[in-house]
């Protein structure tokens, strides 16, 4: 895992990497936030605040009863993705692979889904976004330009960061009301989701032009673009009307 979470992303681990760092970047202002209004937080923590040297130079940057429950806390977010829970949860990546992806596929390819109900993109886009979409642009060698995939990935990355920090800073700031500091509480929650609310848009209608332009690349092919079609064909079988759009 590298220690710079600026290093470019190239693939879904480095992205995992960079969301760790930022997240435990958040966790640490959670734990200082918790630490300065809650007298028993601070006498737990303060059991393990070691701070390790070498030859009189400070190797750790913060006392460990800060930065070891950060860490645990990005840790925990690392293995447990908790930004993709969190996205089906909400339904963020339900709704952008159908309203984004799927659809640009169709129209790009000349078909039709005017007569296909949402409920039905809904329960066939595992199908339509492995077979028309992923096989192309996953994996090491992606079949379309790795540089725009990079791209994406990287844009993708600051969408989950922000995410996340929100989760952490909101339910940090819901601790803190439940223990009597409403007025720190409420600022940390409201703070949270106005940054949330700027920030997670803007950054989605990036978002939203790398998945148009990763679309594009993959149709430009005759071939990928027959089996884009043909990944819509499980439509047909239960919905024998869709057809190539005039």
């Amino acid at each position: 895992m590298s220690l710079n979470p600026l290093t470019p992303v190239t693939d879904y681990q480095s992205m995992l990497n960079r969301i760790f760092w930022f997240t435990s970047a958040a966790a640490l202002l959670a734990v200082w936030l918790l630490r300065e209004n809650l007298p028993p937080v601070r006498e737990v923590l303060s059991a393990i605040d070691f701070r390790l040297e070498l030859e009189g130079e400070r190797i750790l940057p913060v006392p460990g009863g800060y930065l070891v429950p950060a860490l645990a806390i990005g840790l925990v977010s690392r293995v447990f993705r908790i930004h993709s829970v969190v996205a089906n949860w909400l339904g963020i990546r339900e709704r952008f692979e159908v309203d984004v992806i799927i659809h640009e596929l169709a129209y790009r390819t000349g078909v039709s889904l005017d007569d296909v109900p949402d409920e039905e993109l809904v329960r066939r886009r595992y199908h339509i976004m492995r077979h028309g979409f992923y096989q192309f642009v996953s994996g090491r060698r992606p079949q379309i330009d790795e540089l725009l995939v990079e791209r994406a990935l990287d844009t993708w990355s600051w969408f989950w960061i922000v995410l996340e920090a929100a989760v952490v800073l909101v339910l940090t700031g819901f601790v803190l009301i439940a223990c009597g500091v409403e007025q720190t509480g409420i600022t940390v929650v409201l703070a949270s989701l106005a940054l949330s609310a700027a920030g997670l848009p803007t950054i989605r209608s990036q978002c939203r032009r790398y998945a148009v332009a990763q679309v594009r690349a993959i149709v430009d092919d005759s071939e990928r673009a027959r089996l884009v079609r043909e990944a819509f064909h499980c439509l047909e079988t239960d919905r024998p009307t869709i057809r190539r759009a005039a």
